[in-house]
């Protein structure tokens, strides 16, 4: 992907100096009298990124267009933009998913299939959930992106454009729906309320109808290209633009509307936060473009004219945290350097450094209250610029009871409840709340410790496959220790390994789950094969595989799949016209499939079954196990019943069970 900087040919030539000054405004380097005249002197930095999700293509379908108006456009209005804002567009985030979608479009188009899902991701590992990895940094993009926001320009407004609303609105735009994260300043979620109040007025001014405000994206969440700026004093926006699907337009009937949206408020008539609704008509790729631009220039614009403000409250913020933490309460956080896993606690620190939070190494023992820290223990200072951003990563969180009236049902989060990372990566995180004395240096690049054979030690799956790979033979003891031909007991041990022969079951039902597993694997080098539908029509699976692993999917959709056919089910909340898959990608493993699989286990193999894919052996094989928990269709009936939208729950372990080798006997784990 490529990044493009606009504005004018003086601020171009001067780019690195007004990178400077946002810099020292932004880390609150700047002393106060410095601070005043930079903000002066600076420029408003806006980023606009498109085409995350390759399959909301109306975003980078306008990049060129908005990008040649700034250009070229000799208006009083963007003229001012240009000598005010610097712009750091990125044209399309996924170019490959992009092109991946265009090649299919244009292959359906014409056709029965031209609404047609694309049968794989379109993005290798994360699909859909590359709006999902922003603060883990797991995905190269996510770190390039990373490291452009919040180590080297600091933008005052991110912009992140997605489509679609809830249907029949055209835009959804700011203000968020409840509830707010506590750690977001203050005056982040001011600007972003009065930005997207700045959107809404230039749609009346265009009498540009449907804008759609405070409905399902809440302000809780920290995880996406648009909520983690806004713990990092940055003003992150998102708007949701209408799509009908791919390039094909479709006239609507304000008769075919739903009644009401899903919070209960009218589709037809103006509220609050609906004030002039969309009555219906003809909807395209040109129509969700021009809304895109209106966006797109009341944003610069305003930018444009309250350029030293933004500058001014950058600094403020950061400021305001570094006081913050140095009054205390939490003052730091103190990571040891026993650690139960090293590799994965640098691995965390890591993930900390790349989102612009800065840690600390200590050069000798220090004391922190009653307890002491040796020589090479990390401190993670709480007064910095991103206070924010630490805290919220190695805070627990408690997600607000919000209900509908006093007696109503609760309010549902939008994303997950929960994230708190030392947890989630099961790393030692003392807080440190009053302040302490220590000889501290600037930790730098963190490495991480070679990988080891403790199974403690994430990264002993490393040296095992590495070791395997070679031909070199691993035996476990009995208690879980990892041996090699040159240890003592290595004639004794109770498990032989072997290089493992893994496949990885991929569905023409594109699963993001399936995505995220070869991400696993090949972080861990752990060889694999992808398998399809016809491999589990040929019944040799137990001769070619040791073990099969199901990602989490339905069992109807591993069954069937796709029905040859049959329309492609809705997403809901939308009004998409039915959908044809093509025949190849139709169908699933079926009942054929179903008992090869079950063959495959009687023969010896080892079946993974994530999740809802356990279904399948459970219901099929059968197994004599039941769920302990109802399903989550059945849980979201009832505020009664148990519900875990995405948390952080604590873990009992069997520690003798070979599948927990090296675990804790309490741990965390993360449920959706």
């Amino acid at each position: 992907s490529y990044i493009a900087f606009i504005s004018s040919a003086e601020n171009l030539s001067k780019l690195d100096h007004y990178r400077e000054i946002n810099r020292r405004l932004a880390l609150g380097v700047a002393e106060p009298e410095e601070a005043s005249r930079l903000a002066k002197e600076g420029k408003a930095i806006v980023w606009i990124d498109s085409g995350l999700h390759a399959s909301e293509v109306a975003p980078a379908q306008h990049s060129p267009e908005l990008a040649f108006k700034m250009l070229t456009d000799d208006s009083e209005e963007v003229d001012r933009i240009r000598k005010n804002v610097i712009l750091l567009q990125v044209p399309v985030i996924n170019p490959d998913g992009l092109d991946m979608i265009v090649h299919w479009y244009r292959k359906n188009v014409g056709t029965p299939y031209e609404l047609a899902p694309l049968p794989m991701l379109y993005q290798k590992y994360a699909g859909h959930d590359n709006n999902r990895d922003w603060f883990m940094l797991n995905l190269q993009e996510t770190r390039n992106v990373t490291r452009l926001l919040f180590r080297e320009w600091f933008p005052h407004i991110v912009y992140n454009q997605h489509q679609t609303p809830a249907f029949p609105a055209r835009i959804f735009v700011p203000p968020y729906a409840e509830p707010l994260n506590p750690n977001i300043p203050a005056v982040v979620m001011e600007g972003i309320n009065l930005i997207g109040s700045t959107i809404k007025e230039r749609f009346a001014r265009e009498d540009k109808t449907g804008v759609l405000s405070y409905f399902g994206f809440d302000a809780w969440w920290n995880g996406g290209l648009r909520s983690v700026p806004a713990f990092h004093n940055m003003h992150g926006i998102l708007t949701e633009t209408a799509l009908h699907s791919y390039a094909t337009p479709k006239v609507y009937n304000s008769s075919e509307f739903p009644e009401r949206f899903a919070n209960g408020i009218p589709t037809k008539q103006p509220t609050v936060f609906y004030q002039r609704p969309w009555m219906g008509g003809k909807w395209g790729v040109r129509d969700a473009i021009e809304y895109m631009l209106t966006a797109d220039m009341a944003i610069l614009d305003l930018a444009a004219t309250r350029s030293s403000h933004f500058l001014t409250k950058s600094w403020e913020m950061a400021r305001g945290n570094i006081a913050a933490g140095t009054r205390g309460k939490p003052y730091a956080y103190v990571v040891p350097g026993d650690q139960w896993d090293r590799w994965t606690a640098v691995q965390m620190l890591r993930r900390l450094q790349m989102g612009g939070v800065q840690v600390q190494r200590a050069r000798a023992p220090f004391m922190v209250g009653t307890k002491k820290y040796a020589a090479g223990s990390y401190v993670i200072p709480a007064g910095q610029p991103f206070r924010s951003y630490l805290v919220d990563l190695l805070e627990p969180q408690q997600y607000p009871e919000l209900r509908a009236g006093i007696t109503g049902p609760t309010k549902r989060p939008y994303d997950v409840a929960g994230w708190t990372l030392s947890m989630q990566m099961g790393v030692q995180v003392d807080r440190a709340e009053d302040t302490f004395r220590a000889d501290l240096e600037p930790a730098g690049d963190i490495e991480p410790p070679e990988p080891s054979l403790d199974h403690r030690d994430n990264s002993s799956f490393l040296r095992t496959a590495a070791l395997l790979a070679t031909g070199a033979k691993v035996r476990w003891s009995a208690d879980g220790t990892i041996l090699t031909e040159s240890s003592p007991a290595f004639e004794a041990a109770a498990y032989e390994l072997k290089k493992p022969r893994v496949a990885l079951y991929e569905p023409w039902m594109p699963n993001m789950d399936a995505g995220w597993t070869q991400w696993v694997l090949d972080e861990f080098r752990v060889p694999y094969t992808l398998i399809r539908n016809d491999d589990f029509r040929k019944g040799d699976l137990h001769t070619r595989f040791d073990t099969i692993i199901l990602a989490s999917q339905s069992m109807a959709s591993i069954l069937h799949g796709y029905r040859d056919g049959e329309p492609v089910p809705r997403r809901s909340g939308t009004a998409e016209a039915p959908a044809l898959q093509r025949p190849e990608y139709t169908g699933g493993i079926g009942l054929a499939g179903a008992a090869t699989l079950q063959l495959f286990v009687r023969n010896g193999g080892t079946l993974v079954a994530f999740d809802n894919a356990g279904d399948l052996p459970v219901q099929l094989f059968p197994l004599p196990v039941r769920p302990l928990l109802s399903s989550s269709a059945e849980r979201e009936e009832t505020s009664s019943g148990y519900y875990s939208p995405g948390s952080v729950i604590r873990i009992t372990v069997d520690t003798k069970s070979p599948i927990a080798f090296g675990m804790p006997a309490e741990a965390f784990a993360f449920q959706s």
